[in-house]
């Protein structure tokens, strides 16, 4: 309901506004009354009136004077004029304030009606063209953090992280990820109700999403420059924790200034997830450091010709990058955590290729599976499905080798056509999830991958029915059909022929 606030020196009035009309179906409360001005204005403080009606001489402070003062305090407040005077330069004066109406008294009860409705509507206009403003605002604010995280620092981004976060290069901040043991959907909204109820007057959290799973916010120190060290940090959090469950855990990265550093305070924020860095408060990790300098530079070459690798959509140059660095981590001395970590931070720079090419929303939910890893050989077919995958999707937005997999698949068949072949086969020896790749092989043959093999074996059949003497039952068993049956209803289909007829044909 919008409020609504009556001033006027005589009570026989405010009885009368009162009664005339029915506040409540024009949507409105009736707030307060005044009898002079001083009154008026000091009950406004108070109740926060939508509209005000008020007349113009009044004691103390009159109509005109109150509508300046409290113009100048609430400037969406809105006013309707009452006057027993017909006076053009009265109104002239009041709509120079903005006033809505200038209504001369007696009242009309239908003039009255009409200027409160007027009223009403730009009231409720107002606020939903301001309701669109925040909500794009803040679909702006978010963009604008999750391009950052993902390293795009244009000069765009940056200028906007200035003007729309209040994040310049001397803002010290730290980006915490949100690991909840709730459904995923509700993630984002559950950040939003922690940044809701944590008021902190040295640090402003900024939520952000990136992706449908990765939901978080950075951790941004006031201008007072406080230090946002691991123990404010740990007792922020566990206050947290302690009001919504210990199923949460937070991931912290270490320390950083400007909008520059998003991208790798968002980096070490994974890392701090993945490796469980102690904080000695449970469901809290605060990233603790880099790999150790022995073991890091060993892989660094490694990465590199891996993102290469699937950059390029080439999926046999990414099966022998991906075996050679199982080789070398076989022959580390790290652990399942740094391994885990290692992959993540791999993902999460591919991730960053497809994002390019709009596939952020595909990849992103179950890119980032936790898993520390217990046996090797298993870890590697698992992360080998995975990059191939990748690699073949980015091949495909990119026109590379849009065929390969495909007429492979449909060598594969030509040579196997006999077995009890199925989709979910072909695609497990070729690496690929069954579903994406019965999806592209329609695409670029125009058949499902069950039409196509049937039409391997009938044009098979068609050869053993041209050249040898051999009954259907066998011919049918020959090219992969266990049931005569459907062998014959697949050949007519096919051909508009029975077999004994195509046969003697």
């Amino acid at each position: 309901m919008l409020r609504v606030m009556f001033a006027d020196d005589e009570p026989y009035m405010l009885e009368g506004l009162r009664s005339m009309i029915d506040w409540n179906k024009l949507g409105f409360e009736i707030c307060g009354e005044a009898s002079d001005g001083e009154d008026a204005l000091a009950m406004m403080a108070s109740t926060l009136p939508h509209l005000v009606l008020t007349d113009v001489r009044m004691p103390v402070i009159d109509g005109l004077e109150l509508i300046e003062q409290a113009s100048c305090l609430y400037p969406e407040m809105k006013f309707i004029i009452l006057s027993g005077y017909a006076d053009f330069e009265y109104a002239k004066r009041a709509m120079r304030h903005g006033v809505a109406n200038y209504l001369t008294k007696p009242l009309i009860e239908a003039e009255l009606v009409a200027a409160v409705e007027a009223v009403a509507n730009t009231i409720r206009e107002r606020e939903v063209h301001s309701q669109y403003e925040s909500a794009a605002l803040e679909r702006l604010r978010l963009e604008t953090i999750s391009r950052l995280l993902q390293g795009e620092i244009r000069q765009k981004w940056i200028e906007q992280a200035n003007a729309l976060l209040d994040l310049h290069e001397c803002s010290s901040f730290r980006c915490i990820l949100l690991e909840p043991d709730v459904q995923a959907h509700i993630q984002s909204d559950l950040i939003q109700v922690i940044v809701d109820r944590i008021r902190l007057p040295q640090a402003t959290l900024l939520p952000f999403g990136v992706g449908k799973e990765r939901h978080g916010f950075l951790l941004v120190s006031g201008p007072e420059e406080h230090d946002l060290s691991p123990a404010m940090i740990t007792e922020l959090i566990a206050s947290i924790r302690n009001n919504w469950g210990s199923a949460l855990s937070f991931s912290v990265s270490g320390e950083h200034k400007g909008p520059h550093a998003l991208k790798e305070a968002f980096r070490e924020g994974l890392l701090a997830e993945m490796c469980k860095f102690p904080s000695g408060t449970e469901g809290i990790y605060i990233y603790q450091g880099e790999w150790s300098a022995e073991t890091l530079p060993a892989f660094v070459g490694m990465t590199e010709s891996i993102l290469a690798a699937v950059g390029s959509g080439c999926p046999e140059t990414v099966r022998a990058h991906v075996h050679d660095l199982f080789i070398a981590l076989s022959k580390q001395s790290v652990s399942g955590s740094w391994v885990s970590a290692y992959l993540g931070n791999i993902k999460l720079e591919i991730l960053k290729v497809v994002t390019q090419y709009g596939g952020e929303h595909v990849w992103a939910p179950n890119w980032f599976a936790s898993y520390v890893p217990t046996d090797l050989g298993l870890l590697e077919r698992k992360v080998m499905r995975e990059f191939l995958q990748a690699a073949e999707w980015i091949g495909q937005k990119k026109g590379i080798g849009q065929d390969e997999v495909v007429s492979a698949a449909g060598d594969y068949v030509k040579s196997h056509y006999r077995e009890k072949l199925q989709l979910q086969h072909v695609a497990e020896h070729f690496r690929l999830n069954s579903a994406y790749f019965g999806q592209r092989f329609k695409k670029q043959v125009g058949l499902t991958f069950n039409e196509y093999l049937h039409v391997v074996r009938i044009d098979e059949a068609k050869k053993l029915l041209r050249r040898e003497e051999l009954k259907i039952s066998d011919v049918a068993d020959r090219v992969g059909y266990s049931d005569s049956e459907q062998f014959v209803t697949k050949f007519k289909a096919l051909t508009g022929l029975l077999p004994s007829a195509y046969k003697k044909g």
